[in-house]
């Protein structure tokens, strides 16, 4: 009874710091991105008025766009250098030597960062048509269990292992970005990944 309260609170209020995250950010893309994880959140724990087909395609395609909208991880090595501003290299060839590595760590951490929140949006979508899938009937029980069996139908243990994973790595992806001194980043990924943990309960 308390799952069933305090599960979508978590799930809204974890959309609703992404989708503050997204507009300090000032990106359009992930502004509209955000809208729509916490259009779904809301429509799934409270209101139900749009189908979960729908919520989970618009999902998906946002996945995609988000993933296609990644840079290479060598242009956010010279942006997270820039953001640095580089300021080790006055101070002589060892402290410039021990600089030079953190932009390309952050680089690294911000393509990381992109790719696990690409591929969220798909795993909400999924997850979003699993808690919403009808319960198998009686008289189908017997042939849904053969082909299981047999391998036609895929087990959704394997969806969960998959959005577990994902979760640990958001979660990874947001103490790094804490121990950076990056909030914002942090507090995103640390939602997104509070959110998927909520939707595997």
């Amino acid at each position: 009874m308390l799952a069933t309260i305090v599960m979508p609170a978590v799930m809204i209020g974890s959309a609703a710091v992404c989708l503050w995250c997204a507009a300090r950010t000032r990106s359009q893309l992930r502004l509209v991105a955000a809208c729509v994880m916490f259009g779904a959140m809301l429509d799934h724990a409270v209101t139900g008025y749009l189908s979960p087909m729908l919520w989970a395609a618009l999902l998906m395609s946002t996945g995609l766009l988000v993933g296609a909208s990644l840079r290479p991880s060598g242009c956010d090595d010279r942006a997270a250098a820039a953001a640095a501003g580089v300021g080790a290299a006055a101070g002589g060839g060892a402290a410039a030597g021990a600089g030079a590595a953190t932009p390309m760590m952050l680089g690294a951490l911000v393509h990381a960062h992109g790719i696990l929140t690409a591929l969220s949006y798909p795993a909400m979508g999924a997850l979003l048509l699993v808690s919403t899938a009808p319960p198998p009937q009686a008289n189908a029980s017997l042939t849904v269990v053969k082909l299981h069996d047999h391998g036609a139908v895929p087990s959704l243990e394997w969806l969960a292992a998959a959005v577990g994973l994902l979760a640990v790595g958001l979660a990874c992806t947001a103490l790094a970005a804490a121990r950076d001194g990056r909030r914002f980043a942090a507090a995103d990924a640390g939602a997104m990944s509070l959110m998927l943990g909520a939707m595997l309960l």
